[in-house]
């Protein structure tokens, strides 16, 4: 890594459906990438609680709490609550069964939707995209008046797949009031926005959210920033938080934050 400080606080281990490697594993690519802290958080999909998370988060903090931590890596625990309004209950619950260091609020399908991966964005007329963009936006300021988590995971991840997947260009400009709305309302909740770098290694090319909306977070009066790979492999772990480090100094960001014990650490960006 390039940065003395460089942390990475989005990421899963294979304690989630969709992750490849183990705890231990993770912990061992961390310290060999010279990380400054890590920070694993592993999936809850709150609208399947009941059903497969409620075991699985289990299962993942067990394995959390028996790692052997390398020598001179901070390691915080943490979980990515995903759609916590579609099972209010169950998120409650899971944020609360557990002492995590971090918790990511996460939207990754509508209300009633699949995720955003399944979209055929070429074969949906354009203004039926940006009608779920709309509802994307609601649906995340509805979690934020909740603000049950401490970061906000991956803001415009439906262009990781509408734009990034299968080429379908929307003009954010007709929802910048709304996306100020979204920022405006971190801000006040203390909630902080995270910059998840997957993008830049995905044909969508740029952090999620890009350099544009991280400058008007900041204009609005935004300080509070978290970094992740969004990685589910050993591989992809660390990938990208340098060029994201690099992008908040050119944003006009001084700091960053790991989470400890719920609560922001600053750090510089160095």
């Amino acid at each position: 890594m390039n940065h003395l400080y460089a942390s990475d606080c989005h990421n899963h281990s294979s304690c989630s459906p969709d992750g490849k490697h183990t705890v231990e594993a993770m912990l061992a690519r961390a310290k060999e990438l010279g990380l400054y802290a890590y920070t694993l958080t592993d999936h809850c999909e709150c609208h399947a609680y009941q059903e497969e998370y409620c075991q699985r988060i289990g299962i993942a903090w067990e394995a959390m709490a028996a790692a052997q931590v390398p020598e001179g890596l901070e390691f915080y625990r943490g979980l990515e609550l995903g759609q916590p309004m579609q099972n209010l209950p169950g998120a409650q619950e899971a944020v609360g069964r557990y002492s995590y260091d971090f918790v990511i609020g996460s939207l990754h399908n509508l209300q009633g939707e699949k995720d955003f991966y399944y979209i055929d964005a070429s074969a949906t007329p354009i203004e039926t995209l940006h009608g779920l963009l709309d509802r994307y936006w609601d649906q995340l300021l509805e979690m934020i008046a909740w603000g049950g988590f401490d970061s906000l995971g991956h803001l415009t991840y439906p262009l990781r797949y509408i734009q990034g997947e299968q080429g379908v260009a929307l003009d954010l400009s007709r929802h910048q009031e709304k996306i100020s709305q979204v920022f405006q309302a971190l801000i006040a909740q203390e909630i902080a926005l995270e910059i998840n770098t997957s993008g830049l290694r995905q044909k969508l090319g740029e952090t999620m959210p890009g350099l544009a909306l991280l400058q008007r977070y900041r204009e609005l009066g935004g300080r509070l920033v978290t970094l992740g790979s969004d990685a589910h492999c050993t591989e992809d772990l660390g990938k990208g938080i340098d060029e994201g480090m690099d992008l908040l100094k050119a944003a006009g960001f001084t700091h960053f934050a790991v989470y400890e014990k719920r609560r922001p650490v600053l750090l510089p960006l160095e």
